[in-house]
């Protein structure tokens, strides 16, 4: 990407030997060219991070963000390990009651009322506030992002057909690059002007630009009073400890709550090792339906327990603990499916439409990222070049009323004012038993637990490399509703009879995920469910 490398003037003359081993893995190949970029300069993984989100938010608009929020996990090459949660906070203005009566209007996917305080910005400010090198500056780090934006790029063949697709969404916003009334091709310039502007200020000012100054103005005048100037001023990202636990000698570590990911996953690791879970030493119809039954389990604690931390008693340590998951888990049949009873509990339809890099330097600096604006472009609401989020759907928008499936939801994850909704997010860094780093994590909404899940299971339990566990057909089963969904090519014919003969309902499911891994050996970015996920390596 020759007009990505300009940014740079005489970088290809620059050694790599510094970064010999370092790996990148991003949804789109200018946002990888971007961090490796970074990195040949001097920069570490935390400043490739941050240049990277940057860059996503221009080439990657329908995830990609500054609307939008998400989860980092972080592990030093001093083994100093820690979790940043930049997820977005409902306004002030917003209530447990905001969108009854009615759920069918969905003001909670489209329009203002959609959309919860970005923490993106914010986000990437404190990851390099703290961990960023002295190489680089916050401006510099912004520079690719500002350039792409300015000058353009061309669109990918993905690009162009969701572009196409959701024109009819982008007609409210005239004004916008996106409104386009011939039909998008691929190779076609998309040229940013507007975000461009947004970007060199957020470069010149940091996040004071964003939630306090002219952009913050006009974010306000849009919001109508959605938002409020102190819900813009107040919102801070949240250094978290990261859950931790040992898996056949690999630490892991990984998100706590508001994420939902960490619990789960580690849930579902612990109980795939006890005897009564079916798990064997092949990806065989016993494993599959053990799978099935943990997967459904973990995901009705998550419906019952988990919220924001700072609103409720989250029992985190319990649930993870050994003794409780041993427990909870204790019961789980080897022969036929026995489905659990949710009662009252639901699980909320998370959009799939999230984006994740991992990044790991020659320092042994490990980074993993998962971002979103929730659904394909957010709520479609573009203020200031760049797209507002939907996460306001991501909360339990109704608890005790029936929503439009006839299912209820919890008070753990209800709408109050400040408040972090809950997510799937599962941005995970393992330790080998030999120092190795692994740096992992999937879009997918609710399926990135269970997808994460099986890439560790194939790998460090069934041996195989980190690219076969990524290109690993995989399945999903979340308890609620009662299916096992599987990509095509995830069964044999004889594997579905079996597993129909224990009690699976099954069903296809075209693509489950779009993973980005590294490791101190490989880069494994997810090129057989999108063309445009782009990974590279220094030997």
């Amino acid at each position: 990407m020759k007009h990505v490398l300009l940014w740079m003037a005489g970088l290809a003359s620059l050694s790599m030997v510094a970064q010999s081993g370092a790996g990148v893995a991003t949804a789109h190949p200018i946002a990888t060219d971007v961090a490796m970029s970074t990195l040949a300069q001097g920069g570490n993984a935390f400043d490739a991070a941050v240049a990277t989100h940057f860059a996503l938010a221009v080439v990657l608009p329908r995830a990609g963000n500054l609307g939008g929020g998400g989860f980092a996990m972080v592990h030093t090459a001093g083994g100093e390990a820690v979790s940043l949660d930049f997820r977005e906070t409902a306004p002030a203005a917003a209530s447990r009651d905001t969108y009854l009566p009615s759920y069918a209007t969905r003001s909670s996917l489209r329009g203002v009322a959609a959309s919860g305080v970005p923490g993106s910005v914010d986000g990437m400010w404190q990851l390099y506030a703290r961990f960023g090198s002295t190489s680089l500056s916050w401006p510099e780090l912004l520079q690719p992002a500002i350039f792409l934006a300015d000058t353009g790029f061309a669109i990918t063949p993905f690009l162009a057909e969701l572009l196409n697709r959701f024109g009819p969404d982008f007609a409210p916003h005239p004004e916008s690059p996106f409104f386009h009334p011939e039909p998008w091709v691929a190779g076609e310039r998309l040229v940013q002007k507007a975000l461009a502007e947004t970007l060199r200020d957020i470069a010149m000012f940091g996040p004071d630009a964003f939630y306090q100054g002219l952009h913050a103005a006009r974010l306000l005048e849009w919001s109508q009073g959605w938002f409020s100037p102190e819900d813009l001023g107040t919102y801070h990202a949240i250094w978290r400890s990261p859950l931790q636990h040992t898996y056949r000698g690999h630490e892991v570590f990984t998100m706590p709550p508001p994420s939902s990911g960490g619990v789960a996953l580690l849930q579902m690791l612990q109980a795939s090792e006890q005897a009564n879970s079916g798990f064997g030493s092949t990806w065989n119809v016993a494993s599959m339906h053990g799978f099935v039954e943990v997967a459904q389990v973990a995901y009705h604690d998550r419906s019952r327990y988990l919220g924001d931390p700072a609103y409720m008693t989250v029992p985190t340590e319990l649930l993870v603990d050994s003794a409780y998951v041993a427990s909870r888990f204790g019961h789980l049949s080897k022969g036929l499916h026995e489905p659990l009873n949710w009662e009252a509990t639901y699980e909320n339809l998370e959009s799939h439409e999230t984006t994740h890099f991992s990044i790991l330097d020659s320092m042994g600096h490990a980074v993993a990222v998962t971002t979103t604006l929730n659904g394909l472009f957010g709520s479609g609401e573009w203020v200031d070049g760049y797209f507002m989020n939907n996460e306001m759907d991501d909360f339990a928008t109704q608890p005790g009323v029936p929503n439009q499936f006839g299912l209820i939801g919890f008070e753990v994850n209800a709408v109050a004012p400040g408040k972090r909704m809950l997510s799937s997010m599962t941005p995970t860094i393992l330790i080998g038993p030999d120092g190795s780093k692994t740096v992992l994590g999937t879009p997918g909404g609710s399926t990135i637990i269970t997808n994460v899940f099986q890439v560790i299971l194939h790998h460090v339990r069934y041996g195989e490399s980190l690219q076969e566990s990524v290109d690993h057909k995989k399945l999903h089963a979340q308890g609620l509703p009662d299916v096992l969904y599987f990509e095509e090519g995830a069964l044999r014919p004889k594997q579905m009879k079996r597993l129909k003969a224990r009690g699976h309902t099954l069903e296809r499911w075209a693509k489950i995920g779009r993973f980005q891994a590294v490791s101190s050996r490989e880069v494994a970015p997810d090129r057989t469910r999108s063309g445009d996920s782009s990974g590279q390596r220094v030997p």
